[in-house]
C-alpha cells in the first residue's frame, strides 16, 4: 500500500456522477464534474426525438464521449431510455408485438355433482395454454386432495374448451396474458410503456438490435472504451407491485416453449403438476423449486448472457442492477432465481434506495457480494441514489451519504455510479442552471476523496470473514405462489428470519457473507475427497486409504478460499437434500451449524401428496422439526451469544468518561461495525462508527504493539500505540493496518 497513491486516490476509485441528459455547452459540465472531484459519468444518448433511432443523437453521443476521453473522464454507458432496461424507449416493441412480457393464469372450477363446464377466454388474454381435470380425493375431513398422478388433459383451442365433470373431479385452465398493468411497468417514475419479455431470447435480441447496436455502428470505439454497460432494473413483469390494487389475474411468468423447456431441465413433466405453481402447501413445494429455479435459468441465459456476450464481442463489459435486492421473495417474482443472474453478468451492481444509515438494509449489497465472491470480481457496482424519506435526508445529506458509503464498501462495494448529486450550477450559474444538487464543489471534493481513499484500500480484497449466512433460496421459491395483489417480503417468513439474524449479529460486531447451497456442496466435497492413489497391491493400498482419513480430517473447510468456522441457517422448511448432506458433513469437520428457530423439515425432490391443517390452529402449531441427532434449532440471542463467545482477534472498547467500558455493545451503547481484509501481507480492518455521536476507541490485538491508522477522511496515516485511544467521527469509519508476521 502507497501512502501517497492513499491520499491522492486515482480517478478510478472516486464516484462517477450520472448524466442522462447535457446541456448544450457540455464541456462545462464535464469541467465541472472534473472540478468536483469526480472519475467520471455515466451516460447514454439523448432520450429525445427518438432517442437510437435518431441518427443525430448518435452522432452527438460519440462527440459527448470523445470529450470525456480529451478530459480524462471515465465514463460508462446507460443503456436505456430512463428504466426498466429493456424496451428501448418503446422502440423495442415496436412492430413486434409478440415479444412483449408475459403471465399465465389459472381458473379453477369444481364439481361435487355431475356437471358439464365450459369456459371462454376473455379479451384480456391472449390464448388458452393448457386444460385439465383431475379426480379429487374428500375422504380427509374438510380437505379435497388433488389426484395429480391421475390428471386427464382436455382439448382446447386458443379460445374455448369443455368437459363434463364427474362427482368429485377439478377443472383447470390455463391461460396467457400480457404482463403489465399492476406492475412495475405502470409504477416507476419513468414511463408505462409495455416491455419485452427477458426470458425470449428474441426479445432481447431485439433490445440490442434497436438500442446497443446503433451506437455501436456510429462509433466502433463508443464501447471499446467504456468501463462497462449500466443496464437498469430489467425484470419479469408478472407480480404486482402496488398494496392497494387487487387485480383479476395472479400471473406466473411465462414464454413460448415453457412446458418443454422444464421437461428438458428436470426429465418429467410439469403438466400435471401445474396447479401446484399456483395453490398447494408442502406438497407443491418441490414442483415450484424447480419451477423458478428454471426461470432464473432461462432469465441469466437470454437477457444477462447474451448481453454479456454482445459486450465482450465490443470491448466492454455487462453490468448495472437489477430490481429489489434486498428481499428473497423478490428474488424469486422478479427473476426466479436472483442469484443465477447475477452470476451471469460481467460486474454485479445493486442500487440504495436508503438515504441515510437507519434505514439501510445490510443484505442489499451482500446478496450480490456473494455473486462477485464466486466470480472473483473486485467487489460490485452500487448505483446510490437518495430516495426514501428525503426530508430527513435533507437535513444533513454529506453527513447521511457518508454514512451510506462506509455500509456500502463493508458490504462489497467498490464502485459507485451516483445520483447524490452536486450543485454544478455553482461553476458555471448561466450555462448550468439547471444542474443543482446537495454538494458544494468542496464538499463533492471531499467525498470523492473519502471514497477514493476506502476504494485504494480494498481495491481487490474481499472480507476475510469465518462466518457464512445461508441464502436459502429455495425456501422462498417453495413458498412463492403467483397473487392477485402485491407480495411484501414481510410476508415471507424466510425474508423476516434472515433479515432479523443478520441485522442482529452484525450490529453486535459480527461480520458476515452469503453462501448458497453450491458453496456448502462444494465445500463438503473438498473434505471428503478420496485423494488415494492407485498403488500396485492392495496393502499397500489399504494404508494410503487410512492415511488419506486422516488427512480428510484435517482439512479446514473453506468457501473461496475463506476458512468456514460458522454456518447460519433463517428459519427455514424447504431445503435441498445435497445442501443437508453437506452440513451434516461439515459440522462432522469442526464447522459451528446454526438453524435459527427451526430446522427444514422438508427436501427438494420429495412429493407429499398432502398435508393436513386446521386453519384455526395454524397461528399456534410450533415447528415440525427442531432437533435431529447432529443439530438442534437455536432462537437469535442463542447464536449471538454462541458468536459472542468466540475469540475475537481485533478487540473494540468504547471509552466513557475516561474509563474502558469491558461490555459488548448494545442498542443504547454506539454501533461499530467493522471488516477484516488482507492485503500486501497485512491485515487491514475497516472500523466504523455507525452512529449518530463521535466516539473513542480502545484497540487490543493480540502480539501487536501498535496499529498504523489510515483515515479516508484527511489521506493521513499516522501509528496508534496499543491503550492510545482513537477517535470515530459519527458516520466515519478508519483502518487498523497490523503487519502479519
Amino acid at each position: 500500500m502507497n501512502r501517497e497513491a492513499f491520499t491522492t486516490p486515482d480517478k478510478k476509485y472516486r464516484m462517477k456522477t450520472i448524466v442522462h441528459g447535457w446541456p448544450e455547452q457540455e464541456e462545462v459540465l464535464m469541467d465541472a464534474v472534473r472540478e468536483f472531484g469526480y472519475g467520471g459519468v455515466a451516460t447514454n444518448p439523448s432520450q429525445e426525438n427518438g432517442y437510437t433511432s435518431n441518427p443525430e443523437n448518435l452522432k452527438k453521443f460519440n462527440r459527448t464521449l470523445k470529450k470525456l476521453q480529451d478530459r480524462n473522464l471515465a465514463y460508462w454507458i446507460y443503456d436505456e431510455k430512463g428504466y426498466p432496461s429493456g424496451y428501448a424507449g418503446g422502440l423495442a416493441l415496436e412492430d413486434y408485438p409478440e415479444l412483449e412480457a408475459k403471465g399465465f393464469y389459472m381458473i379453477r372450477r369444481l364439481a361435487v355433482k355431475t356437471k358439464h363446464s365450459e369456459f371462454h377466454l376473455d379479451d384480456e388474454s391472449d390464448k388458452i395454454i393448457w386444460a385439465a381435470k383431475y379426480p379429487v380425493d374428500h375422504s380427509v375431513m374438510n380437505a379435497s386432495i388433488i389426484e395429480y398422478e391421475k390428471m386427464k388433459p382436455v382439448p382446447f383451442t386458443d379460445t374455448f374448451c369443455e368437459c363434463d365433470l364427474k362427482e368429485n373431479e377439478a377443472f383447470f385452465i390455463f391461460s396467457v396474458k400480457s404482463a403489465y398493468e399492476g406492475t412495475h411497468l405502470t409504477h416507476n417514475v419513468c414511463s408505462r410503456s409495455r416491455y419485452i419479455n427477458i426470458m425470449e431470447e428474441k426479445a432481447v435480441r431485439r433490445f440490442l438490435d434497436v438500442c446497443y447496436e446503433p451506437i455501436a455502428k456510429t462509433s466502433r470505439s463508443a464501447y471499446q472504451n467504456a468501463e462497462a454497460v449500466f443496464t437498469d432494473e430489467p425484470s419479469l413483469m408478472a407480480a404486482y407491485i402496488q398494496g392497494d390494487e387487487v387485480w383479476p389475474y395472479a400471473l406466473a411468468p411465462w414464454k413460448e416453449g415453457l412446458f418443454e423447456d422444464f421437461e428438458k431441465e428436470y426429465g418429467y413433466s410439469l403438466l400435471p403438476y401445474l396447479p401446484q405453481i399456483f395453490e398447494g402447501r408442502e406438497s407443491s413445494y418441490t414442483t415450484r423449486v424447480h419451477f423458478y429455479d428454471l426461470i432464473g435459468k432461462l432469465v441469466a441465459k437470454a437477457y444477462v448472457t447474451q448481453i454479456s456476450q454482445w459486450c465482450h464481442e465490443h470491448g466492454t463489459r455487462f453490468s448495472g442492477h437489477y430490481l429489489a435486492e434486498e428481499s428473497l421473495r423478490f428474488h424469486v417474482l422478479y427473476y426466479g432465481s436472483y442469484l443465477e443472474v447475477l452470476k451471469a453478468t460481467d460486474y454485479a451492481g445493486v442500487d440504495v434506495l436508503a438515504a441515510y444509515p437507519k434505514i439501510y438494509h445490510y443484505n442489499t449489497t451482500r446478496f450480490a457480494q456473494m455473486a462477485s465472491r464466486k466470480k472473483g470480481t473486485n467487489g460490485i457496482m452500487t448505483e446510490l441514489c437518495p430516495f426514501i424519506d428525503i426530508p430527513y435526508f435533507e437535513k444533513e445529506p454529506v453527513r447521511y451519504a457518508t454514512g451510506i458509503l462506509n455500509l456500502l464498501y463493508l458490504g462489497g462495494c467498490r464502485c459507485i455510479n451516483s445520483y447524490f448529486s452536486s450543485d454544478f450550477a455553482s461553476y458555471a450559474p448561466k450555462v448550468l442552471k439547471d444542474y443543482k444538487g446537495y454538494m458544494s464543489c468542496d464538499q463533492a471534493k471531499w467525498v470523492n476523496n473519502y471514497v477514493g481513499r476506502i476504494g485504494y484500500m480494498l481495491d481487490g480484497v474481499q472480507n476475510d470473514c469465518g462466518t457464512f449466512v445461508y441464502y436459502a433460496i429455495e425456501d422462498a421459491q417453495a413458498k412463492t405462489r403467483p397473487q392477485h395483489c402485491a407480495q411484501e417480503s414481510a410476508e415471507c417468513d424466510t425474508d423476516r428470519s434472515l433479515l432479523s439474524i443478520t441485522r442482529k449479529i452484525y450490529e453486535a460486531g459480527h461480520d458476515y457473507l452469503f453462501a448458497d447451497r453450491e458453496d456448502l456442496v462444494n465445500a463438503a466435497k473438498s473434505l471428503e475427497a478420496d485423494t488415494t492413489v492407485e498403488l500396485e497391491n492392495d496393502t499397500k493400498n489399504k494404508k494410503e486409504k487410512a492415511v488419506n482419513i486422516v488427512a480428510n480430517q484435517n482439512r479446514i473447510p473453506q468457501i473461496s478460499g475463506i476458512e468456514v468456522k460458522n454456518i447460519i441457517l433463517p428459519a427455514m422448511d424447504e431445503i435441498w437434500p445435497d445442501t443437508w448432506e453437506a452440513l451434516e458433513i461439515l459440522k462432522k469437520h469442526g464447522v459451528n451449524v446454526m438453524f435459527a428457530d427451526k430446522l427444514p423439515a422438508n427436501r427438494v425432490g420429495e412429493r407429499i401428496r398432502f398435508e393436513w391443517y386446521n386453519f384455526r390452529e395454524e397461528s399456534i402449531r410450533g415447528p415440525k422439526c427442531t432437533e435431529t441427532e447432529l443439530f438442534k434449532a437455536m432462537n437469535e440471542e442463542e447464536i449471538l451469544a454462541e458468536l459472542d463467545s468466540q475469540e475475537e482477534e481485533l478487540k473494540l472498547d468504547t471509552i466513557r468518561n475516561g474509563t474502558v467500558e469491558d461490555k459488548k455493545y448494545t442498542e443504547e451503547n454506539p454501533m461499530i461495525l467493522r471488516a477484516k481484509f488482507i492485503k500486501d501481507n497485512k491485515i487491514i480492518y475497516f472500523v466504523v462508527n455507525n452512529s449518530e455521536k463521535d466516539v473513542k476507541l480502545i484497540w487490543d490485538f493480540p502480539g501487536k504493539e501498535q496499529a498504523e491508522i489510515w483515515d479516508p477522511s484527511d489521506g493521513s496515516v499516522i501509528i496508534a500505540k496499543k491503550g492510545k485511544a482513537i477517535e470515530l467521527i459519527s458516520y466515519r469509519g478508519k483502518f487498523l493496518v497490523y503487519y502479519k508476521k
